[in-house]
């Protein structure tokens, strides 16, 4: 049977960006772990897109992202549409090389290609923005989401933490700053059914 093609990722569009490892082993172990991937995050994908939302679990991660229009992108990846959706391998390999130096490992770290779900209306894009972040208390990490420290919410929710997500943006969706959090207050388990959210 023929592989689906993949989805081109495309300039000025969101995008739902996930991945997970390989047979759901751990691809964070430790806070460094953690911040690794920001720092990553800040190499790779802000030159070419605004980061909305993010959550980094034990054995994946989430993202919501929005394209660069095509005359903010970096002058040599411009006109090349492979270049943009291949920033994000480039992500996921620099972190990979990194884990594995951590942990002694060599095999590979994500079980596939990151998985890339074009956002095409506004209830999915506050549906999953909010789903990031209520992820750790749905997968029962923690019994307070707002507690949880590798989700976008913190960035949200805690002026003192370093910001990389374009908070204005986001709040303008969502109707403003009550609106969003009232948005989080909803009863768990968060109604999935309607989106494939993957992990």
């Amino acid at each position: 049977m023929p592989r689906k093609a993949k989805t081109l990722i495309l300039p000025n569009t969101y995008y739902h960006i996930y991945n997970r490892g390989i047979n759901r082993q751990a691809i964070f172990r430790k806070p460094a772990d953690y911040q690794r991937f920001l720092t990553l995050i800040d190499r790779y994908v802000l030159p070419v897109a605004k980061l909305l939302s993010y959550a980094l679990m034990g054995n994946h991660f989430h993202l919501t992202v929005l394209m660069k229009p095509e005359d903010e992108l970096p002058a040599k990846i411009q006109g090349k549409p492979m270049s943009l959706g291949n920033t994000f391998g480039h992500l996921q390999n620099a972190y990979a090389r990194y884990f594995n130096l951590q942990e002694n490992r060599v095999s590979g770290l994500f079980e596939q290609n990151y998985k890339r779900i074009p956002i095409d209306t506004l209830a999915y894009f506050k549906d999953l923005i909010v789903y990031h972040h209520l992820n750790p208390q749905i997968h029962e990490m923690t019994d307070d989401f707002s507690e949880y420290w590798w989700t976008s919410y913190q960035e949200y929710s805690n002026p003192l933490v370093e910001r990389r997500v374009d908070i204005d943006l986001t709040l303008e969706k969502f109707g403003g700053k009550a609106a969003f959090f009232e948005a989080h207050r909803r009863d768990i388990p968060f109604p999935m059914q309607d989106y494939e959210f993957g992990v």
